[in-house]
């Protein structure tokens, strides 16, 4: 089963994160990348580098495949079931400057063909856990929206005092508001 976390983040926040997240000795791969194309370590630098809409965390070696169809075509993207990967998606400001949600999603439990590998390695389990717990100790929880919640990050939330509107990420994302 599939495990999500839905937030709000800017800059500053995602270098926060990165920071907590040096010691685990993690890779940032893009969600599309050229076949030769070098990681990313996750330290507090890689925020700055950051520019696409998803990264996965790598915490072990990966598996891809390539595109062979549409306007992707050559590049190569990862397999993030079989691959011991959480799947972040950005939290990015889009053309009315309004801040559209973001998100972690990771799998944890192998099932189908994958379960006769011997699973996910616990340290995915661990690095899920850590993210998880930073994330309810260090950020704002929103008014729930259609039963889920978000975390706002603390720079996020400030910027949303100055007036930045916070939106669910989707086409018809509604406006979310940051508890206290």
């Amino acid at each position: 089963m599939a495990h999500q976390i839905h937030f709000f983040m800017v800059q500053e926040d995602e270098r926060e994160l990165m920071r907590k997240l040096e010691p685990w000795k993690l890779d940032l791969y893009p969600e599309l990348t050229e076949l030769a194309a070098r990681p990313i370590p996750a330290d507090a630098a890689a925020a700055d580098l950051l520019e696409g809409p998803g990264y996965y965390l790598a915490v072990g070696d990966v598996t891809g495949y390539a595109i062979k169809r549409g306007q992707n075509r050559g590049l190569w993207k990862i397999d993030e079931i079989d691959s011991p990967v959480v799947y972040f998606e950005r939290s990015l400001v889009d053309e009315n400057g309004e801040l559209r949600a973001g998100k972690f999603w990771v799998e944890l439990e192998a099932s189908g063909d994958y379960a006769r590998t011997g699973g996910k390695p616990d340290r995915l389990r661990r690095l899920w856990l850590e993210i998880h717990g930073f994330l309810k100790v260090r950020y704002r929880k929103s008014k729930p929206q259609h039963g889920q919640g978000f975390y706002v990050g603390p720079h996020a939330a400030r910027a949303a005092q100055g007036g930045l509107l916070l939106r669910e990420a989707g086409r018809k994302g509604e406006l979310v508001e940051a508890y206290r």
